[in-house]
């Protein structure tokens, strides 16, 4: 066991090494496991009038054990006045840490606010939260559909409901949940809206991610995929989507592809998660890929920084190995390889934690165009 500060993040859950986050106090306090969240947070705090206060970011990933979620209660949460807990994967992933904010909040009348991670409504979850229901799911709209304006305007408005200020902040502003990512100009971190496709040769394929990694950003591993598959003189269409397993995604998505002047697709990169298969049904449901009838190959984004993969002996981790192994091959799609591990690209001084970001190997994307270039 050892202390570690916040700015010394850790990625691999099956260390024995337990960390202790040390950080200051703060008014606000926002816990979520998505690096996404926090890349956006750290780019919203400036944009925060001068007078807003101050801001501490813990990734969950990092309180796995009771002890270290403790030990965070105690020296950080406990003299929070708002909690914000944005949580993938329902109440189950994090029950602990949930019974000790809870804890919290009874004890010293703390503002809480507990969110999904994703669009899904979860009334179970949200009904932990000491604000209104239609307040929650204000501030849940805030963050579902990301971006760096609408996260500046959610902690206003968090800030009006629960700490007597007056900001008044526009309401949530929609972001398109598919749209082509202009990855052959300037990254705009927090725009909105539909890119422009560069002139390239044939053959085309496309590229999903996470309309997440758009706005904040984090597109490093889109950018060489993209220059890679240049090279190979077959044309990318980087395509940023909400989720696979919305139905209007999968709608727009199939038409948007398969209306490309005449001209099919000839595979498809995926790095997004999980499954699109229905499993209710006695065969897998997965209409979208035999709609698009293409090689669909899932290219891993590791949830694991470099230095954790060499010295590990089983490669990817059981939760990369579940999402981007295990459920993708459900749907039939052909595993790739990892491409990317998690890097520190800064340490926020402001939010007193990391900020991480998808940094891409060079050789295994080269492995990749190769393996695409051989669909063709």
């Amino acid at each position: 066991m050892h202390r570690k500060a916040a700015s010394k993040t850790e990625f691999n859950l099956q260390s024995e090494d337990l960390i202790f986050l040390e950080q200051t106090t703060a008014k606000f306090v926002f816990l979520t496991s998505a690096d996404t969240d926090i890349q956006t947070i750290a780019a919203a705090v400036p944009k925060l009038p001068p007078s807003f206060d101050e801001i501490r970011v813990a990734n969950l990933l990092n309180l796995q054990h009771q002890i270290t979620i403790d030990s965070y209660a105690e020296q950080v949460m406990e003299f929070a006045q708002v909690i914000i807990l944005r949580l993938l994967g329902g109440i189950s992933y994090w029950s602990y840490g949930l019974e000790v904010v809870l804890e919290i909040v009874e004890r010293n009348g703390t503002n809480l606010i507990v969110i999904p991670g994703d669009d899904a409504l979860d009334l179970n979850l949200i009904s932990h939260s000491t604000l209104p229901l239609a307040a929650v799911n204000k501030i849940s709209r805030y963050f579902s559909q990301g971006g760096v304006p609408n996260f500046v305007n959610a902690f206003k408005f968090i800030a009006d409901n629960c700490c007597s200020t007056s900001y008044n902040p526009l309401p949530p502003q929609e972001v398109p949940k598919f749209g082509l990512y202009d990855w052959g100009i300037e990254h705009r971190a927090s725009g909105i809206g539909h890119g422009i496709i560069n002139n390239a040769p044939n053959p085309r394929v496309a590229i999903l991610f996470y309309r997440a990694h758009y706005l904040a950003g984090n597109t490093l591993v889109i950018d060489a995929l993209c220059k890679a598959l240049i090279e190979r003189n077959i044309q990318p269409l980087p395509i940023y989507i909400s989720s696979l397993r919305e139905i209007d995604v999968q709608n727009e998505l199939s038409e948007f592809l398969q209306n490309q002047d005449g001209e099919n697709i000839s595979f498809i990169l995926n790095t997004t998660s999980f499954s699109l298969a229905r499993l209710e049904t006695e065969r897998p449901s997965v209409e979208l890929w035999e709609k698009l009838n293409v090689p669909v190959l899932q290219v891993i984004l590791s949830s694991s920084s470099l230095e954790q993969w060499e010295s590990s002996s089983q490669g990817l981790s059981p939760r990369d190995i579940a999402m981007n192994v295990a459920l993708p091959e459900v749907d039939g799609r052909i595993i790739s390889r990892a491409v990317s591990f998690k890097s520190v690209e800064n340490t926020n001084s402001a939010l007193q934690t990391d900020v991480v970001i998808y940094k891409p190997i060079a050789s295994r994307i080269e492995f990749v165009a190769e393996d695409g270039r051989a669909h063709v």
